[in-house]
């Protein structure tokens, strides 16, 4: 019994060190790989502006109730203006007035009273066309201390979907190029990493390591990469 005990241990042993011999030696190739970059871009439209203007009056160090009346005045023809040009005010975002003191010749001379005034709406032809070119508000003897005027798209987040998964199948197109003079295939994806995304005005060669969302050109364009490995078979 002890014999015919001592040849099963010693099959076993043997049996295991077979196993484990195949595993070490599969677990010691190097697995075949090919390693590229895939990219991907598009034109696309904004649908949504953001309009954003300060309106301002100076007066004096004794005529601070003044500054206060002109600008209500000031604010007040601005939403008629909008309201004649068939935008409701009441899209607009109003907020408090501020006051910032004045100083000339070394001392304080008086205030500068001021109010900020936003839009955000998908109107983008009417207000693109009052913004870049206020002739209306001018004739109404209405200026602006500042005046700037943003687009963005509602769809951007679909948009970037879309192009990762482009530049992924691009960087497989690649992969495939790389090797097609070899007798082997890609097989899977094993790892991806997407770039930041540019987005920018067309035919900008712009970029930057964190990224470009380019807000003053309604017309935009936006590119990423996904660098990827897949492995051979």
């Amino acid at each position: 019994m002890k014999t015919t005990a001592s040849v099963i241990i010693g099959i076993a042993i043997i049996v295991s060190s077979i196993v484990f011999g195949i595993f070490f030696y599969q677990s010691r190739q190097t697995q075949q790989t090919v390693q590229v970059i895939g990219f991907a871009g598009k034109d696309f439209e904004s649908d949504i502006v953001k309009w954003t203007v300060s309106l301002s009056v100076r007066v004096g160090l004794t005529d601070l109730p003044e500054g206060y009346e002109r600008l209500a005045k000031e604010l007040n023809l601005f939403r008629d203006i909008w309201a004649s040009a068939g935008i409701p005010s009441t899209e607009f975002k109003v907020f408090p007035v501020s006051v910032m003191d004045e100083y000339g010749n070394g001392q304080k001379n008086g205030y500068l009273v001021e109010q900020r005034i936003y839009i955000v709406s998908n109107a983008i032809n009417e207000i693109e066309k009052i913004a870049v070119n206020p002739e209306l508000f001018v004739k109404k003897g209405l200026a602006f201390n500042s005046s700037q005027i943003e687009f963005f798209s509602s769809a951007i987040d679909a948009i970037k979907v879309d192009l990762l998964s482009q530049a992924t199948q691009n960087a497989r197109e690649r992969a495939a190029k790389i090797i097609e003079t070899t007798d082997m295939k890609i097989d899977k994806l094993i790892s991806a990493k997407a770039g930041v995304f540019q987005i920018t005005e067309p035919l900008s060669t712009e970029v930057a390591g964190y990224g470009i969302y380019d807000t003053s050109s309604r017309r935009k364009n936006i590119k990423v990469t996904v660098s990827a490995v897949f492995s051979l078979k």
